[in-house]
């Protein structure tokens, strides 16, 4: 039986308003772009496709997790989190849950589990 294999990786970088409007990342991109398409042929594997999403930042109340530096989203300040759009369904892994405990903002991770958003509460 033969099966297709599938992987999924994603990649960030901050960015501004600005630069968005004005497209000044779109060369580094189609660079590095161009540079995942060789490396992958090299192990016999295609680029099938890619995507990317701007997510505002404060407006969604998204950090980086002061003890761990993962990607989190700080739901003490957004507690609905992306309300349920489709479009966002793929980055609950890529973007964790966290909340802010004494004075720091923490990832569902590294929360304690007693706090409402750590990992086993």
């Amino acid at each position: 039986m033969k099966h297709i294999a599938i992987w999924k990786y994603f990649s960030s970088f901050e960015t501004t308003s600005e630069e968005i409007d004005s497209s000044a990342f779109d060369n580094k991109l189609e660079q590095v772009e161009s540079e995942i398409r060789a490396l992958l042929a090299k192990h016999g594997l295609k680029l099938l496709s890619q995507e990317g999403r701007f997510i505002p930042m404060e407006k969604m109340s998204t950090c980086y997790c002061d003890a761990c530096g993962h990607l989190m989203m700080n739901r003490d300040e957004n507690p609905a989190r992306f309300d349920g759009s489709p479009l966002y369904a793929d980055l609950e892994f890529v973007i964790l849950d966290g909340g802010n405990h004494e004075g720091r903002s923490l990832c569902q991770e590294c929360l304690p589990i007693s706090h409402r958003w750590g990992l086993f509460s």
